[in-house]
């Protein structure tokens, strides 16, 4: 292989934080087309905007740290684990009002919960990965 298991976990680390800066973006240049399927209609009115682009700068500020700390090596547990911290949250908050959310909340609750799982594998990962030995990578 030419790049170690702790390269690997990084770098996946790393995609994974630059797709949540990517939806961040996304969120807050176009809020209807990153929120519709998890709010509905709610997000053409000024509050659903708001919520939006809000959600956007999270996203970013979430995503960018994550990425940073994957491919610097440094606190990328705790970026990650905030990170799936913020996906069970939103996981969490759909499924409580599942009802009145359209039916496109089963996509977004899957994604955010599959996000979750991502962020918690990762930080395992790592953490095996900081503890093999360079001799145990060899064989």
């Amino acid at each position: 292989m030419s790049r170690d298991f702790r390269t690997n976990v990084r770098y996946a680390g790393a995609g994974w934080g630059a797709a949540r800066v990517a939806l961040g973006v996304v969120a807050i240049a176009a809020p209807p087309v990153a929120s519709r399927p998890w709010v509905g209609r709610d997000v053409e009115t000024p509050g659903g905007t708001v919520f939006a682009k809000a959600l956007g700068v999270r996203d970013i500020a979430l995503g960018g740290g994550t990425t940073l700390a994957a491919l610097t090596g440094r606190g990328f547990a705790a970026w990650a684990l905030a990170s799936a911290a913020a996906d069970i949250g939103d996981t969490l908050v759909t499924r409580h009002h599942w009802p009145d959310l359209p039916r496109t909340r089963v996509a977004i609750a899957a994604l955010a919960s599959a996000s979750a799982v991502a962020g918690v594998v990762l930080t395992a990962a790592d953490a095996v990965a900081s503890r093999r030995t360079p001799a145990a990578d060899s064989h």
